[in-house]
């Protein structure tokens, strides 16, 4: 009767074509072809919407129009009883209901077609979306019965199945937000379909979501049943199975255990047994909750809401974890009280400026907005910002917001690991043969200090001098070291310290170039070369030239006017994209770098981190540097390298630099007995010390420091920051942590090209397609049953 009937056709046409207009034509935060995601999300969440309104509609006449009637007496008199008619009732609107839902999956093979690549959907966990989307409609339809057994009066059925549907849905998550304790939250929330429903549109499955299913469908047909008085033996036994069915259920519900299933193509919500096990230390070790206020909220494109979607699914994990000793919120900038009077210099003083947000609708307007994308964790009085964007240069919006959701994890886990951190790790920068001054090595140490306690010193005669240190960083040395500072530095190494070297291959005068145009370059003389290639490598007495550089403001006699040059010398290094240093960072800015040649040793394993582009010079020294282009710039053949290695890392088990050679007589041993083979240990070689290096622009009192890697010609932050600090974390710490960087999220999007040559199609093939074949559905049956009864 259902699909022949006007409340089925009601369902129908709206139902559809709601979804038909939302997802496919009205502008709108729904509309998937705007969004530009081969997903399916804002389908199933207004579904659920729209499920909330519309299954009352049908279920309200199916019982109180009976009774209004007086037929329901016979039916209660018939063999069948009436727990059979209940179910046959629940049947045949759950049928309806699922081949409306049918019909849509129209849209999936609109999603596919328009995947970029084709195909680029999860189509697992649209499966399991589905699957969750008919359990809400069958627990709505289990309260629309119950409602219409209340009255004989269709409309206060449908008004009691709303209100109860919307209470369901939505009045558990309003009433958690009573509670402070966030295990109280989490409790009250899970009583509400939407807890459930938001994880099982995600594709991301657990036995309680199932089980709330089971609860609420038996518990409102048990309510329906026995408001429905039927006869005494009857209703004893349903009543006996429906209470211990029910109490069963619900004693499940509280101790079983949590069994996740991530049925998503990139389990891209399943988080790391490091970060599990980091988040249960927390909870063993802190009373105090850990605050967490993402600033990501309001009024976002499709982008940052799923950006802001990603990190409130991860913080929900990583808050499970830490026994719900955590208080999240997500906060829209524009509506802090300290903020109104100016957003942008509040939210700069808490260290996170805006970023300028240009966004083109469908129509070509162009808008602009700041947006802030950081959180800020608070533990206690410690209080630490985290970015939340990661902005790559050469990147698309799309690419940079997916590499921002894939690193949310590590960046939450390492900035919780910052705060919760009880042993102080300290490194050393080593002093005392020319290296880098403090003043060009000072953006490295402020930003290292968030994570290290910072050392800097000579190496006295003492073998265990650096015994104390997670890590040692040698930048940028130009005098040699002496024999009785090579032994401590390999017995160091051989302990399992871990050493960052960052050594020119070639040395020039700056100064020189600056105020001449030329000078010249000769071979790096620091004494190391044998310690190195006893472990595995050489830097080479070269400097490399690349097409792919900085450019460079000069002044020459032809122009009164400075003029920008390509500066051939100051390469653009590529990251891999494989290391957990290197992956999802900027190029790198280098300055008069050299080759790397790797030696290969056994029990050594070798990893490139950063190489140059496919266009690379060579070029030995000694040889004059000049500022002159003309001849490589009418030479097309110039460029005849590739890829030349100027990163690498080393890890395993070194043989000591001292094998067969004499120790010096100088060194203060204090009973130390010279080690030959190291512990498993590793290093990263590095044959540009202007990686690390910062500029400094104004003179004396005026005198600012450059961030390391920014370009003053082109205004453009390279990625030598995090290049570093990940270059120092994966040496001193856990490599398990950095590992985390490594997460891949696979990037699903549509074919702009192919929305904007076929937009009205497609929008009018899912919204007709659906329509149509529901509207020959309802017709045939409504002929066939006319026909039947017509004989």
């Amino acid at each position: 009767a259902i699909f022949s009937s006007a409340a089925g056709l009601f369902f129908s046409l709206v139902y559809l074509l709601s979804c038909g207009l939302m997802l496919w034509f009205f502008p709108g935060s729904f509309n998937i072809l705007d969004a530009g995601y081969a997903s399916l999300e804002n389908f199933f969440s207004l579904s659920a919407i729209l499920f909330i309104i519309l299954i009352p509609a049908l279920t309200m006449r199916l019982i109180a129009e009976e009774k209004r009637s007086r037929t329901f007496e016979l039916l209660r008199s018939r063999p069948p009883g009436i727990c059979k008619v209940w179910f046959s009732k629940w049947t045949a609107v759950f049928s309806f209901i699922f081949v409306n839902v049918l019909f849509t999956t129209v849209y999936i093979y609109t999603i596919y077609i328009l995947g970029n690549p084709v195909g680029s959907i999860d189509l697992p966990a649209t499966f399991v979306s589905y699957i969750s989307m008919l359990f809400l409609a069958g627990v709505f339809i289990s309260v629309g019965l119950f409602a219409s057994s209340l009255t004989k009066n269709q409309i206060v059925a449908f008004i009691i199945a709303l209100l109860l549907n919307f209470i369901l849905y939505f009045g558990f998550d309003l009433l958690s937000t009573l509670f402070q304790n966030g295990k109280v939250r989490v409790v009250v929330s899970s009583f509400g379909l939407s807890f459930h429903f938001n994880q099982l549109q995600r594709g991301v499955v657990e036995i309680t979501d199932l089980l709330i299913v089971l609860f609420y469908f038996f518990l409102f047909q048990l309510l329906s049943l026995r408001i429905l008085k039927q006869h005494k033996k009857e209703a004893r036994k349903n009543l006996l199975i429906g209470t211990v069915f029910i109490t069963a259920v619900f004693i499940l519900m509280l101790i079983s255990p949590v069994y996740r299933f991530d049925f998503t193509k990139d389990k891209r919500y399943t988080i790391s047994d490091y970060s599990k096990n980091l988040m249960k230390e927390y909870a063993g070790t802190n009373t105090s909750p850990l605050k967490v206020n993402v600033y990501l909220d309001g009024n976002l494109n499709a982008g940052f809401q799923k950006l802001r979607n990603a990190a409130y699914n991860l913080l929900a994990e990583l808050e499970r974890y830490a026994g719900y000793n955590m208080e999240v919120s997500f906060i829209n900038p524009a509506v802090i009280p300290q903020a109104k009077a100016n957003i942008q210099e509040y939210m700069t003083q808490q260290n996170m400026p805006g970023i300028l947000l240009n966004e083109v609708d469908r129509d070509g307007k162009l808008s602009s907005r700041m947006i802030y994308p950081y959180a800020q964790l608070i533990l206690e009085n410690d209080t630490l910002p985290i970015p939340l964007l990661k902005n790559i240069p050469g990147n698309t919006a799309e690419e940079n917001l997916n590499t921002s959701a894939e690193n949310l994890e590590f960046e939450f886990i390492d900035a919780i690991r910052i705060l919760n951190r009880k042993e102080e790790l300290h490194i050393a920068f080593i002093d005392g043969h020319g290296e880098l001054s403090r003043a060009l090595l000072y953006d490295a140490e402020e930003i290292l200090a968030k994570y290290f306690f910072i050392n800097r010193g000579e190496i006295i005669n003492d073998v265990s001098v650096l015994d104390g240190f997670k890590v040692v960083i040698i930048a940028g040395p130009t005098e040699k070291f002496t024999e009785q500072e090579k032994y401590i530095l390999d017995q160091y190494l051989m302990k399992g310290g871990r050493i960052f070297w960052l050594i020119d291959g070639a040395y020039l005068s700056r100064a020189e170039l600056a105020s001449n145009g030329q000078s010249p370059s000769l071979k790096n003389e620091t004494g190391l070369d044998d310690m190195l290639f006893t472990y595995g490598i050489r830097i080479d007495p070269n400097l490399l030239q690349d097409s792919q550089s900085t450019k460079i403001l000069i002044t020459n006699n032809e122009s009164p006017q400075p003029v920008t040059i390509p500066w051939y010398y100051s390469p653009l290094l590529l990251p891999s994209p494989g290391h957990p240093v290197t992956k999802d960072i900027a190029d790198v800015k280098a300055q008069f770098a050299s080759s790397i040649s790797i030696i290969r040793k056994p029990d050594i394993s070798t990893d490139i981190l950063l190489t140059t582009s496919r266009h690379s010079k060579i070029i030995e020294v000694p040889e004059m540097v000049t500022f002159n282009i003309e001849d490589i710039q009418n030479n097309p053949g110039y460029f005849n390298e590739s890829f030349i290695p100027v990163a690498v890392t080393l890890s395993g088990e070194f043989s000591s630099a001292f094998v067969n050679r004499m120790i010096p007589d100088s060194i203060s041993l204090n009973g130390h007995t010279t080690i030959y083979k190291s512990k498993p240990t590793k290093i990263i070689v590095t044959s540009c010390s202007d990686i690390i290096r910062n500029e400094l622009a104004g003179y004396d009192s005026q005198t600012q420091v450059l961030p390391i890697g920014f370009d003053r010609e082109s205004g453009r932050q390279y990625g030598n920051r995090d290049f570093i600090v990940n270059a120092v974390k994966w040496l001193a710490e856990d490599e398990e942590a950095l590992q985390l960087r490594t997460k891949n999220r696979q990037l699903h999007l549509l074919n702009k090209q192919l929305i904007y040559e076929n937009r009205n199609y497609y929008a009018l093939l899912n919204t007709l397609i659906p329509l149509v074949l529901m509207i020959i559905v309802i017709s045939a049956v409504y002929t066939v049953r006319r026909i039947r009864y017509t004989r």
